[in-house]
């Protein structure tokens, strides 16, 4: 047998070195805003940055003004997509919640659920579509490159309200109803200011 003892010193040195590196590039990649990205196709409507960023993303004053009336008509349009695609990831989660759990009838509830989530998007990216229409080619580059820079949409909630534990849902809806009713307070303070001048 060897003198000499095992080297730990130098392996521990090795692996907290290994981890460094590793836990430095993902935290690079992380703040340089590298995005894992699918190739499945209805993964576009989770990457997809929302209205507010195409609206911001308009590069005059009328432009968005524009925007923000057509995605207002939009929204209103593709009022019963979206409560087809609510009702269709509830019927979703019941499916896989359900005992015994059968595996195709939860791939088909997911299945109505893409196709549910595509054609409620699809009524607001056909307005925005026809919005790139009536910009110059420079605005509409400007446009895209400022939503490609934007953040995706996000969910507030996969699932319904309901499906939260009432302790936690309570107080959630009353902090929002409490802070929407402060700033309509304050728009309405506003108001009424501006009146008076």
């Amino acid at each position: 047998m060897s003198d000499k003892p095992f080297p730990w010193r130098t392996l521990l040195f090795i692996s907290v070195a290994f981890n460094l590196i590793v836990v430095g590039a993902v935290a690079g990649a992380y703040g340089a805003g590298v995005r894992v990205q699918r190739d499945a196709p209805e993964a576009a409507v989770t990457r997809m940055p929302g209205a507010r960023a195409f609206i911001v993303a308009m590069p005059s004053e009328t432009t968005r003004a524009a925007m923000r009336s057509k995605l207002a008509d939009s929204w209103v349009e593709s009022r019963t997509a979206r409560s087809t695609a609510s009702q269709a990831r509830r019927e979703a989660f019941d499916a896989a919640a359900a005992e015994p759990y059968d595996v195709e009838r939860v791939r088909a509830a997911f299945a109505r659920l893409r196709e549910a989530d595509q054609a409620a998007i699809g009524v607001i990216h056909d307005d925005v579509v026809e919005a790139f229409g009536q910009l110059t080619p420079a605005e509409r580059r400007a446009a895209i490159d400022a939503l490609r820079r934007a953040r995706p949409a996000r969910r507030a909630a996969l699932a319904p309200a309901g499906d939260l534990a009432g302790e936690e849902a309570a107080p959630v809806r009353e902090r929002w109803q409490e802070r929407r009713e402060e700033i309509r307070e304050r728009r309405r303070e506003r108001r009424e200011r501006r009146q008076q001048q």
